[in-house]
C-alpha cells in the first residue's frame, strides 16, 4: 500500500480554502434568501 501524503501543498490548500469560502458564502446567501422569502409568503 503506497504511503499517503500527510498535507496538501500550499497552493492546493489555498485553492481548497478559497473554494470552501466561496461555498460558505453561497450557502449563506441561499439560506438568507429562503428566510426572507418565508417572511414574505403569507399563509
Amino acid at each position: 500500500m503506497p504511503a499517503r501524503p500527510t498535507a496538501f501543498p500550499a497552493e492546493e490548500l489555498a485553492r481548497r480554502q478559497a473554494a470552501a469560502k466561496r461555498l460558505a458564502w453561497i450557502l449563506g446567501a441561499c439560506a438568507l434568501a429562503l428566510y426572507l422569502i418565508g417572511l414574505l409568503i403569507k399563509r
